[in-house]
């Protein structure tokens, strides 16, 4: 089916992409019971030492505290993750990989690198990095755009 132009602009190509890369994604980590959005914290608290605040891993991975604790919820539920008490702050959760979430990233992480470089078989180097600071512009410009909302409901 032919695409009109305006079906074919930047931010729509991003988009779609983005959908079916997450699609593809989760098809392919089905085996391991979990989603893209799940192992990313996996990933991050894996490469943090195993253990990490809930609200650092709110920001790092850029997820509200709302669907971090449904996140969280479903990692616990399967034995990837524990919440243990801040010894510093009664009110918030340390997260902690177990060993079976840490057996988990280290088998998913195999299988993310195989579909990674068949996503990206055929881009060279050069297209690789002009697209990663196409990217980092639309993000920062995002950004920008977030702190002037912000700016004007404080002005309300």
């Amino acid at each position: 089916m032919p695409t009109t132009q305006s079906d074919d602009t930047l931010l729509r190509q991003i988009y779609q992409t983005a959908i079916r890369l997450q699609l593809h994604a989760d098809k392919a980590l089905q085996p391991f019971a979990i989603t893209l959005e799940q192992l990313h914290p996996l990933k991050i608290l894996s490469r943090g030492g195993g253990a990490i605040g809930q609200r650092q891993l709110c920001a790092l991975t850029g997820k509200t505290p709302a669907n971090m604790t449904r996140i969280l919820d479903r990692l616990a539920n399967k034995g990837f993750i524990e919440r243990r008490p801040d010894p510093e702050d009664r009110r918030a959760f340390t997260i902690v990989l177990t060993p079976a979430g840490e057996e988990l990233v280290e088998q998913a992480i195999g299988l993310v690198t195989g579909y990674r470089e068949q996503v990206l078989a055929g881009i060279d180097e050069q297209d690789e990095t002009v697209c990663r600071r196409v990217l980092r512009r639309i993000s920062g410009n995002l950004d920008g755009l977030a702190s002037e909302e912000i700016q004007k409901d404080d002005q309300k």
